[in-house]
């Protein structure tokens, strides 16, 4: 693990207040309600979020570690990475709070399945709330418990001190447009700064009412994936109901070409929904309340050698 290649990236840092402006013109547009403004992080430790610490600042930074580009032609089942070694590669082995979407360590339970990191690693209450989502014999899905400190193929993340201090709040609701809620806080960004700064946007949202679309990994393919058409016959995908806590990031940019995937969110449920966040499927119905920060960097892990993502 601790020979993996890592890039570095700074990320463009905008005062809290002006990225608050901006995403609230473009979630305006997308949707009839809509308010974004700082506020102080509330505590994300407890219902609804049940995060696996209070908050989100201290040193907050993204790391995307591999990527899906390890599921083809065939899938390497050698990827496997601990949670630990990656916050020591990015810079923080004191550990912290680490939220975002992967895969989950096939390594561990033996079959392929979505991973939701929410973990809290050392300090004095470390805590791993992690779950993953698994396709059942029966096509269903089904959340699980995963506290191995481990995941494989690929994740997306943000790593910060877990403490208190200023954040973006966000609240949107009845969707009027066409870009799903994760889209349209990228476009946003990406729009008004631009492909030569990579803004990078870490935290958790909440679809308060309403459905989702959502897909699951089933197991691995025995044939070459080498298409979208093939991926998309692969995944199972479920329309789960609300509440649905989602963890990821969003990054605007990648100026570096480090084959960024700038957009990725898994969700948990108290009702057992869990996977990969697409879009809201009920727009009329459809409120969302997230609250998140602003990376100071995005370090990038064990990049595939073969990059032609395509979902």
């Amino acid at each position: 693990m601790s020979t993996l290649p890592v890039q570095k990236m700074c990320c463009h840092v905008p005062p809290l207040e002006e990225v608050a402006e901006v995403l609230q013109k473009g979630l305006a547009a997308n949707f009839a309600v809509a308010e974004v403004k700082v506020v102080d992080c509330p505590d994300l430790s407890v219902a609804p979020f049940n995060l696996a610490d209070k908050g989100l600042c201290g040193q907050p930074r993204l790391v995307d570690i591999g990527g899906v580009d390890h599921l083809k032609p065939f899938p390497r089942k050698d990827k496997n990475y601990e949670l630990q070694k990656i916050c020591d590669l990015c810079e923080m082995p004191s550990g912290g709070l680490v939220i975002g979407a992967g895969a989950g360590p096939n390594d561990v339970f033996g079959y392929n399945c979505e991973f939701i990191c929410n973990a809290r690693l050392g300090g004095d209450c470390p805590s791993d709330k992690s779950k993953i989502s698994k396709v059942k014999e029966d096509g269903q899905s089904l959340q699980l418990d995963s506290n191995s400190g481990r995941f494989s193929l690929m994740g997306n993340f943000l790593i910060s001190e877990g403490k208190p201090g200023k954040v973006l709040e966000v609240k949107v609701s009845q969707r009027t447009g066409k870009q799903n809620f994760v889209e349209c806080l990228h476009q946003t960004l990406a729009r008004h700064y631009g492909d030569g700064r990579g803004v990078g946007l870490g935290g958790t949202f909440l679809l308060q009412t309403g459905k989702a679309n959502i897909h699951v990994m089933p197991g691995f393919l025995t044939e070459a994936m080498e298409t979208e058409e093939q991926t998309l016959n692969w995944l199972k995908f479920y329309d789960m109901d609300a509440p649905l806590v989602h963890v990821g990031e969003v990054v605007s940019a990648d100026p570096q070409g480090l084959h960024l995937r700038q957009e990725h969110f898994h969700c948990f449920s108290d009702h057992g929904h869990a996977g990969h966040y697409h879009y809201d499927t009920t727009p009329e119905n459809a409120s969302y309340l997230g609250y998140f920060s602003l990376a100071e960097a995005l370090y990038r892990i064990d990049l595939p050698t073969n990059t032609k993502y395509f979902f």
